[in-house]
């Protein structure tokens, strides 16, 4: 089934190519947390969402605020952020911060997603999550915050 499956917002051309540099995970199927990452399971069970599959297809094509998904998505706004916590949660989902032209900022988000598959062979069970690369921009904003 395509993440895309079921979703209502329209997504991007799934013929383009990955980005170059990503981060790559080949953990083998387990019930632990693998280098850090989080497990199939949980990672299985939020993708289950149709909603969530919704907002991380908008999100791929550009950052979208959590009016615009709703909007995109036919949700409430209120579903929206109960989703976006926890595609945050599992990093599968950045904020990011866009400039208004009144000179304030809103937030928005980014689907950190590039390719999630599931290989079953030889009596093994892998499972690959790939993740976009981060926006440069906005990591340079947030470090600058630090300070």
């Amino acid at each position: 089934m395509s993440a895309a499956a079921g979703s209502r917002c329209p997504g991007p051309d799934r013929t383009s190519a990955l980005p170059v540099e990503s981060k790559l995970f080949l953990p083998l199927m387990t019930d632990e947390v693998v280098n850090g990452d989080h497990d199939l399971a949980d990672v299985v069970a939020l993708l289950d969402d149709e909603h969530v599959r919704s907002i991380l297809v908008a999100t791929s094509a550009e950052p979208l605020s959590a009016k615009e998904l709703g909007d995109r998505c036919d949700l409430s706004v209120s579903s929206i952020y109960r989703r976006v916590d926890e595609l945050r949660d599992l990093d599968l989902l950045e904020e990011r911060t866009r400039p208004r032209s009144d000179g304030h900022h809103e937030t928005v988000y980014a689907s950190a997603l590039a390719r999630f598959e599931l290989t079953i062979r030889d009596g093994d069970l892998e499972w690959t999550l790939e993740r976009a690369d981060g926006d440069v921009a906005d990591e340079l904003s947030r470090m600058w915050g630090n300070f």
